[in-house]
């Protein structure tokens, strides 16, 4: 990994157990402020719906915030979920964040709901909605609305105002090889959601290489990888700050909706063998650890997965938490040697 490699942040404003929303958009801002002291280039907001420890459900509200609160910072949406969403309405929103924050703006666009299936149904009203096929059909229209449209598009007639001519930098997102071969079809930047499906990465990105075709956009593939990072120079305060996240995961995988896991639950829990084992493999692919167990694991992710940019979303339970391991992760970053091959 050369050492010119962008470092980005994305954040799901998570409500610290016994908080509120308003401490978790708090948070959200106190964090993108710290990651632009400390030199990162991006900082993105999920989308999330109907999650009790997750208030990033208005990507667009809270990157106005955010820039708001900031000064250089790109600021973003990791992503904002298109199917949920009219096209028309997306590039009102971003072309308005564009017309009020400047070349700031990144609108990264993916095709989960980001919810279940109820909460999808209430967001896009309409059983047809709830399908995948036409997602390549609303990016087209989300780039009509920015760029222009040819005549034979039924929505010719349509300006966005704000949004024609007010394009933020766009990519997309996604966590496996049918996003890989849309925006390698689009000629999109592509960052891959390795932080949560960390099994299927080089595959993902080795095919969106593969089948990327230039476009106006971009002339060649251009990759960024999620990482999930939770340091600190004491282990025990790292098992105490990543725990919490690591129960609220198993509970979700459950079906469930978890409220905030504080850290004395989670050290209290019992984990059945098979939990512990779950744990620990998905941890085997990310970065959680003393900052020597963060460098290594970080080179090797790169070195393997050849990303053009890093995203770091730190699972640490709390604000203080990630943003000690944003400061690591840039201090290793600065004195990292490149790494032969990548």
């Amino acid at each position: 990994m050369s050492t010119s490699i962008p470092l980005n942040v994305l954040d799901l404003a998570s409500r610290p157990a016994g908080g509120t929303n308003a401490d978790a958009v708090a948070g959200t801002i106190r964090l993108a402020q710290a990651a632009e002291a400390l030199g990162y280039q991006r900082f993105w907001v999920a989308e999330h719906h109907g999650m009790p420890a997750i208030a990033s459900s208005a990507p667009a509200v809270l990157i106005a915030g955010v820039a708001a609160a900031t000064e250089r910072i790109r600021v973003g949406s990791g992503g904002v979920m298109l199917p949920n969403h009219a096209p028309l309405v997306v590039a009102e929103q971003f072309g308005t964040l564009r017309a009020l924050y400047g070349d700031r703006i990144d609108l990264g666009i993916g095709r989960a709901p980001g919810t279940d299936g109820a909460t999808a149904m209430a967001l896009r009203r309409s059983p047809e909605g709830l399908g995948v096929d036409d997602f390549p059909q609303q990016l087209l229209d989300l780039f009509g609305f920015f760029y222009g449209m040819t005549d034979a598009n039924p929505l010719h007639s349509i300006t966005a105002v704000p949004g024609r001519g007010d394009a933020p930098q766009i990519w997309l997102l996604g966590s496996s090889g049918f996003s890989a071969q849309v925006a390698a079809a689009l000629g999109l930047p592509f960052a891959f959601a390795h932080h949560f499906a960390g099994d299927n990465t080089e595959a993902a990105l080795d095919l969106y290489r593969s089948r990327f075709e230039p476009s106006d956009l971009l002339s060649e593939p251009h990759t960024m990888i999620a990482v999930n990072v939770v340091s600190d120079e004491d282990p025990e305060t790292v098992r105490a700050l990543s725990l919490p996240g690591q129960l609220s995961f198993l509970r979700m995988r459950r079906g469930l909706k978890p409220e905030p896991v504080s850290i004395e639950e989670a050290l209290a829990h019992e984990f059945t063998p098979l939990e512990e084992e779950f744990i620990a493999t998905r941890n085997a692919r990310q970065a959680i650890g003393t900052p020597d167990e963060v460098k290594a694991r970080l080179d090797s992710l790169l070195a393997s997965m050849r990303a053009d940019e890093l995203m770091i979303s730190s699972g640490a339970a709390t604000v203080e938490g990630r943003i000690h391991s944003l400061e690591i992760a840039a201090g290793l970053h600065a004195a990292r040697e490149p790494v032969v091959g990548a």
